[in-house]
């Protein structure tokens, strides 16, 4: 334990000095070790893996979720700052300079330079070839989880970071196809030399199962990719594990979970009744997500923001420590339903559907305990609509509902005005002026 404390305060030391970004610095302290000489060793890597964990478990996850889940109504603004309000309001009026954007912008790329320094670390410190690939894979991980969020919210990323700040940009088919190749280097690393122990005891902890948090993202991004068949497989990999760890984002009174902070523990947020879901969406009487989730009435936004009524905060953010998973078992099932029913193998998209709407059991308590679907199952549109909605619920605050609204409804027409009551107000959101004025390379922004 004492060595843990011990690297997790180095880690931390590494994010604060900010030698993960382009900005150089005019002092220096020559009685601290450099970058170069902390980030040589096995000691420097092992804290700077525990630096990501606590970097993106409690600032990066917050951008993952809470942006894309005020522009597709999940989260409803109740108070008057000006960068949330933008972000419930979208469409051209949501500015490069809003902080609502740039935050999650700098944070990811921030999470992400960090891991592109463990993987950096990985091939150039001695290690022995169990901890080589505990830190690859790690390092792997958390660059595409990285890279997988912000190529939800904007229209390009970059796939590596630059020092001098002028990153070449890739669009989203090449980002991912990126995010899926890390993965799989991931897997193959821990294939040919399994974790050490030293790595397990050091930097992971007893709630993450690292094979099985990267099987569940390589079967969400396959699935972005339209690799169809992979992404069943990858899930069936996490199904079939005999290993029962949850893989969790574990919080304590120093490291506060990010959406209690700005739900339940501020005037900021909340989340919308029914999940911000209208019509045909709103989940049916008896879900029982909507108790797993939701609370009693919490008043309703405010006006600029659409009005809309509110619920208390429960489920995986309801306290200051709750623990949040880093992926839903429900995913897993959702990612087959539909890779199935993209193929038109409609009775095995049904059978997906029903095990999430019909699942009493679930490792986490995430339970709909409904009936069978009952619609035309030889309907693809209509069983695609039914897993949107169930993915919508299912997978509440995961910042994956952006994405899902933009692939299940392309078509979907935004409008340039601002909007509070559409599926989602922005289709990419620009890139933020920050980026823009040091980064000649920034493509332009997407029209909506």
């Amino acid at each position: 334990m004492k060595n843990i404390k011990i690297l997790t305060i180095i880690g931390a030391l590494l994010i604060s000095s900010g030698i993960f970004t382009a900005c150089d610095t005019d002092f220096e302290n020559p009685n601290n070790p450099t970058e170069d000489v902390v980030l040589g060793t096995k000691e420097g890597l092992f804290a700077l893996a525990t630096g990501i964990r606590q970097y993106y478990s409690v600032t990066a996850l917050r951008q993952v979720i809470e942006a894309p889940g005020i522009t597709t109504r999940e989260l409803g603004v109740t108070n008057t700052f000006l960068n949330i309000n933008e972000l419930a309001q979208g469409g051209a009026e949501l500015p490069g300079e809003s902080g609502g954007i740039t935050n999650p912008w700098v944070n990811l790329l921030r999470a992400k330079g960090m891991a592109e320094s463990l993987i950096q670390g990985a091939n150039t410190v001695e290690l022995s070839a169990g901890s080589r690939s505990g830190v690859l894979a790690y390092g792997n991980l958390f660059k595409a989880m990285s890279l997988g969020a912000l190529i939800q919210m904007f229209e390009q990323a970059p796939i590596d970071n630059a020092a001098d700040g002028a990153a070449e940009f890739s669009d989203r088919a090449t980002v991912l196809a990126s995010c899926i190749s890390l993965l799989e280097e991931a897997k193959d690393a821990m294939s040919s030399a399994p974790i050490s122990d030293e790595f397990k005891s050091t930097v992971l902890w007893s709630d993450m199962n690292l094979e099985k948090t990267i099987n569940a993202f390589l079967s969400r991004y396959y699935l972005l990719a339209g690799n169809y068949t992979e992404s069943i497989n990858a899930a069936n990999d996490v199904i079939n594990s005999s290993n029962p760890t949850n893989s969790m984002w574990i919080y304590d009174s120093n490291n506060q979970n990010p959406i209690w902070n700005r739900t339940v523990n501020s005037a900021d947020l909340d989340p919308q009744t029914n999940f911000g879901l209208l019509g045909t969406y709103i989940p049916e009487t008896g879900d029982g997500r909507v108790n797993f989730y939701l609370g009693n009435d919490a008043g309703f936004a405010n006006g600029d923001a659409g009005g809309q009524p509110l619920s208390e905060m429960i489920g995986f953010f309801e306290t200051n420590t709750s623990a949040i998973p880093i992926y839903l078992h429900g995913e897993m099932l959702l990612n087959k339903a539909e890779a199935f029913a993209r193929q038109n193998q409609l009775p095995e998209a049904v059978i997906q559907l029903n095990l999430v709407r019909q699942k009493n059991n679930d490792p986490l308590g995430v339970n709909a305990n409904l009936p069978a679907w009952t619609g035309d199952e030889t309907n693809q549109n209509a069983i695609l609509e039914e897993i949107y909605k169930n993915r919508c619920i299912e997978l509440f605050l995961t910042g994956l509902r952006f994405g899902d609204s933009k692939r299940f409804h392309p078509n979907f027409v935004v409008p340039a005005a601002a909007n509070t009551t559409n599926e989602r107000n922005r289709n990419f959101y620009p890139y933020p002026t920050i980026e823009r004025e040091n980064n000649p390379n920034t493509p332009a922004d997407p029209a909506i």
